[in-house]
């Protein structure tokens, strides 16, 4: 699929920012200092995309944390170059910890990306073992449930779980056990992920703006997902 004059601009304008998240990850390798209170009644796991480390999600969580929600990041991802069925365990390890220390708190997983999809498998995993702690549900911003096509254009390995022809993908978009529990926000225009959609059976929005990361930063898409949050924890 050709890329397009305005996918060029909507482009540079999301590599700005994920330039300067990178940066910021590597200039300073501090622990999250935003977490919100203890004592909030939601407490949201937040799951950033592929080669983005914790501080990419940060602007949505300082957003989370001023709604008054509590909020964990997650470092020990790295750069999350893991395939997706081995990331999800990490991620439900912070689940656990999480409900272990604020046991009546309610959880929701907050992905970006590949993140919701690690989201996602981990919803579905856990529903099969009911003894371990159940999140209340995912919000999945700009994730490919089904793929997108520039993935085939790419050698990498972590990449090429994106291709919509690829098992692994297909398998977790075939498993609907989890898709009452899912939130999907989506930009208008997404050039990583052309044509990318609301995937059928799951409720979701579309904004109005345009971009891959740059949501990750925006007012509208933070209201987009604090709704999605509330929705799932009323």
């Amino acid at each position: 699929m050709p890329v397009t004059a305005r996918e060029v601009a909507v482009w540079a304008r999301d590599y700005g920012f994920a330039a300067r998240m990178h940066l910021r990850s590597t200039l300073d390798p501090r622990a999250p200092r935003v977490s919100g209170m203890p004592g909030a009644r939601v407490h949201c796991v937040l799951i950033p995309g592929v080669v983005e480390r914790w501080p990419f999600m940060e602007p949505l969580g300082i957003r989370l944390v001023r709604a008054g929600h509590a909020v964990h990041f997650l470092p020990e991802l790295g750069r999350h170059l893991m395939p997706v069925r081995e990331a999800a365990p990490i991620v439900g390890a912070a689940v656990d910890r999480v409900a272990a220390a604020h046991p009546h708190a309610r959880i929701v997983l907050v992905g970006h990306s590949k993140g919701g999809l690690v989201g996602k498998r981990l919803l579905v995993d856990r529903a099969r073992r009911p003894q371990l702690a159940q999140p209340a549900g995912l919000v999945a911003l700009a994730t490919p449930f089904a793929g997108s096509s520039r993935a085939r254009l790419l050698r990498s390995a972590a990449m090429r779980e994106f291709d919509p022809a690829d098992e692994r993908l297909l398998a977790l978009a075939a498993e609907r056990s989890a898709d009452l529990r899912i939130r999907v926000v989506l930009p208008n225009l997404d050039p990583h992920i052309p044509g990318n959609r609301i995937p059928d059976g799951i409720a979701g929005v579309r904004l109005r703006a345009d971009g891959h990361f740059r949501p990750l930063a925006t007012a509208e898409a933070g209201r987009a997902v604090l709704a999605a949050v509330a929705d799932l924890t009323r």
